[in-house]
């Protein structure tokens, strides 16, 4: 009789202990459940290139992200589109599934996130053919710089937009390279003043994550689509940003002829012939163009002033050779048209989680 009480004594001490070993691990799993779903929502709202999606949807998509000891679900679904008047509107809900557990036996744990979300298109009000919040250097009279628009839809606008100091300088002849009314527009007595008269909220796009890009690179620009990209999809206009700034900022030079819209958190160097580009570019740091390349859109550079980040004199843009620069309203509005060239944005107070399993 004893033996035997002792028997089921020592039983009874083992299925508690598996008890509670398993409703610890249970409230373990759970928050990690709760880890994995919000997550994939964070992934959903500012980084869908990250989860192979290229574009919003006109109805509902879906991708799952695989991450350490579990997946999650994401689904976004539009619930009204964007106009000119009025915001999109999305529901992005995820799903996390915890595979790991620490109890034999036991099923995965399960949490779903979501929120409601608002989409914007990007606007964007161009100043000038090139507008230079770090000032711009020409060499020699070769060339062109134009604020005419080279499709003819919008008026003429500045050749370029600079702070008084440094201003456009140059060697040689090279205000007989600009077009424009005028040639020359000041947008500020210092750099700091001209960043202000720029209304792009910079900060935002570098930290904020506010543009979500088809194509997001890190420093060196691996994965730029190539000429044959760009040329089997003609009516594509992607949004690429490269990640080679603002600290530290790095040149990254442009491989070959593109379009759409081109965010560059460090320097850019068009270099050669080949190195062209049709949409807008929004650079941090300065531009460097070297040989016969052509731009048709929209540039803006030293954006990086934005950030409170000194800039120094030799981040003055340095436009050597024969090139062209002309305002074209047509590309500038494909670029921004882009599915891409805007951003999700939760509204405040819609975020809900729950844990349908454990």
């Amino acid at each position: 009789m004893a033996l035997f009480l002792l028997t089921g004594a020592l039983a009874a001490g083992f299925a508690m202990l598996r008890g509670e070993r398993a409703a610890d691990d249970a409230t373990l799993q759970a928050d990690a459940a709760k880890a994995l779903a919000e997550t994939g929502l964070q992934q959903g709202l500012n980084n869908r290139a990250g989860l192979g999606l290229a574009s919003l949807p006109t109805g509902t998509d879906s991708a799952r992200l695989t991450l350490t000891g579990g997946y999650v679900d994401v689904v976004t679904t539009r619930l009204r589109a964007a106009t000119a008047t009025a915001p999109g509107i999305f529901f992005v809900r995820t799903r996390g599934v915890r595979t790991r557990t620490g109890v034999s036996g036991s099923g995965n744990a399960v949490s779903t996130a979501s929120a409601f979300a608002t989409y914007n298109i990007l606007n964007l009000t161009v100043q000038s053919s090139m507008t230079g919040v770090n000032g711009i250097n020409k060499s020699g009279s070769s060339g062109i710089i134009s604020g005419v628009d080279n499709c003819g839809a919008k008026s003429t606008l500045p050749a370029v937009a600079v702070p008084t100091t440094p201003g456009m300088t140059g060697s040689g002849q090279y205000l007989n390279s600009l077009e424009g009314s005028p040639k020359v527009q000041s947008i500020g007595a210092t750099r700091a003043a001209a960043a202000n008269a720029v209304p792009i909220d910079w900060d935002a796009i570098v930290n904020g994550n506010a543009i979500t890009a088809q194509y997001d690179l890190n420093a060196s620009g691996t994965g730029f689509p190539n000429a044959a990209w760009f040329a089997a999809n003609p009516l594509a206009w992607p949004t690429i940003i490269v990640r080679n700034g603002p600290v530290p900022e790095t040149e990254w030079a442009l491989p070959n002829a593109g379009r759409g819209l081109l965010i560059v958190f460090g320097d850019i160097n068009l270099n050669g012939n080949t190195a062209g580009w049709n949409g807008i570019m929004l650079i941090g740091g300065r531009l460097r163009s070297n040989g016969s390349n052509q731009v048709l859109g929209a540039s803006i550079t030293g954006l990086n002033i934005k950030l409170g980040l000194v800039v120094q004199d030799n981040d003055v843009n340095d436009l050597n050779g024969t090139k062209e620069f002309r305002y074209n309203s047509c590309n500038v509005a494909s670029a921004l048209a882009s599915s891409n060239s805007g951003s999700l944005r939760p509204y405040q107070s819609t975020f809900a989680n729950s844990y349908p399993t454990y």
